[in-house]
């Protein structure tokens, strides 16, 4: 196994001499408790992921998906990648205590939000705001895609939607306006809502950039921005604005929950297929769980512990550990793929596909936040649908039974599936090297990592399901 190279055990040694000997003493990387490697491994994720946002050679405000520019090529600045790493830099600047980290949060949240605003007026093969990625100077990519992609905006909009409402709370409503929200099709929050809000009805290429159709992901992000954005325009008053994207909220409800399958029992993740590639069969795809994260509002609809959601993460949980050797070697925890028919694994789309770090770790804050959604919760019921779920946590009640909130059955519950979530960061941790790098997917064999080095998103993840643990 990768663990156990020489070379490697070599390069922990190296890193070693550069940390306290409290935290390393004489005990290799793949040693270290959880708690610990946690404390080495978030810092040296934080500073990896600085490192690709307004990168040597490219503009500022623009994010690389990875510094690979060949083999594979990923030297350029995705709309939705991007979101998802800025919206770090947001709780980055919203909770630290440190005023240099402040300002230096606030330089390059502002760079985005230039580079941003480029994006949106540059023309493009898209003909609009659903063009899935650019050139790191900010120029169109003008080669074959999957265009258009419209999770990109949404989730863009969700993300400045989160910086608006921090500055509001500084009191620097002068500088939301100013910067990204003032009632006009102008400012850049505007014109991604105003994007989603009427083109949320029509096909677009999923977050994996392979199908097009109606997608599960694309529609929980795009609901979120238009809650969030209907917060937003309320507080800004601008009520008409706020009605509008509250109706187009209430309106995608029904379309999000045609994606339950009775059949197969799972949310599957597209309808109405109109291109792209046409054998995934099992209709599986952990898209569907990255959605459940990514687009989830407090007011109950598809949550967590919605028992559509568990049902269809015990079935890829499932797929998946049989799909995979590696997941068979004794390490704890489960290492996740995109779904089981994939094919690209990180070089080329005629293979096999391999789990990947970002899913992993999404899996990892999916049960940290369904572990805080239960406890609001006075009972945990057990039904025909969740109950495989609950049965791979150790639960053997029958359907309909139910744990009350305070026995010591229901404490038990919690702790599981907490520790559930730390099973998915320990498979994160068994497959990252002592130099705290994160690439973009493991080997289903080797378990060495492949792909995307140093994958910008990977690094967002494991950061997010720290946060949320």
């Amino acid at each position: 196994m990768r663990r156990l190279s020489a070379l490697l055990n070599f390069s922990f040694l190296l890193t070693a001499l550069t940390f306290p000997c409290s935290l390393f003493g004489a005990a290799i990387f793949h040693d270290l408790g959880l708690e610990d490697w946690i404390a080495y491994q978030e810092p040296l994720a934080f500073k990896n992921l600085i490192r690709n946002i307004s990168a040597p050679g490219t503009t500022k405000g623009s994010v690389l998906a990875s510094p690979s520019k060949n083999n594979p090529d990923y030297f350029f600045h995705w709309v939705r990648d991007a979101a998802i790493v800025m919206d770090e830099m947001v709780t980055r600047y919203e909770t630290t205590g440190i005023l240099k980290n402040k300002n230096r949060y606030l330089e390059s949240l502002i760079d985005y939000i230039y580079f941003s605003k480029q994006n949106q007026q540059t023309p493009n093969l898209s003909g609009g705001l659903g063009e899935p990625k650019f050139n790191v100077d900010g120029t169109a990519f003008s080669e074959s895609w999957g265009r258009p992609q419209d999770d990109g905006p949404a989730m863009r909009a969700t993300t400045l939607i989160h910086l608006a409402k921090v500055w509001l709370k500084e009191g620097n409503e002068k500088l939301v306006v100013e910067k990204l929200y003032d009632g006009t099709e102008h400012s850049i929050i505007k014109k991604d809502l105003e994007y989603v809000s009427h083109q949320w009805k029509n096909v677009s290429f999923e977050l994996w950039e392979e199908v097009k159709g109606h997608h599960f992901h694309t529609r929980m992000v795009q609901y979120r921005s238009m809650i969030e954005g209907a917060e937003l325009a309320n507080l800004l008053s601008d009520f008409k604005a706020a009605n509008w994207y509250l109706s187009q909220a209430l309106e995608m409800e029904p379309e999000l929950e045609r994606h339950w399958s009775f059949n197969k029992r799972i949310l599957v993740s597209t309808l109405n297929r109109e291109d792209g590639l046409d054998y995934k069969y099992s209709e599986l795809d952990s898209s569907v769980i990255l959605g459940i994260n990514q687009g989830h509002v407090e007011n109950g609809f598809m949550s967590f512990s919605d028992d559509r959601v568990l049902a269809t993460v015990n079935a890829l949980e499932e797929a998946f550990y049989r799909l995979y050797s590696i997941n068979r070697n004794g390490a704890p925890g489960i290492a996740m793929g995109r779904y089981p028919e994939d094919r690209y694994d990180g070089f080329s789309s005629g293979s096999n596909g391999n789990p990947w770090f970002l899913i992993t770790s999404g899996f990892a804050e999916f049960y940290y936040r369904l572990a805080t959604d239960l406890k609001n919760k006075q009972e945990i019921k057990i039904s025909a649908v969740n109950k495989g779920f609950y049965r791979s946590l150790g639960v053997k009640r029958k359907s309909f039974d139910s744990y009350k909130k305070g026995s010591s059955e229901y404490k038990a519950l919690i702790e599981a599936i907490h520790a559930k979530g730390d099973s998915f960061l320990s498979r994160v941790k068994y497959h990252v090297d002592g130099t705290g790098s994160v690439s973009e997917q493991i080997n289903r064999d080797s378990g060495y990592m492949q792909g995307a080095r140093d994958l910008t998103w990977s690094y967002a993840a494991l950061l997010s399901a720290i946060r949320f643990r």
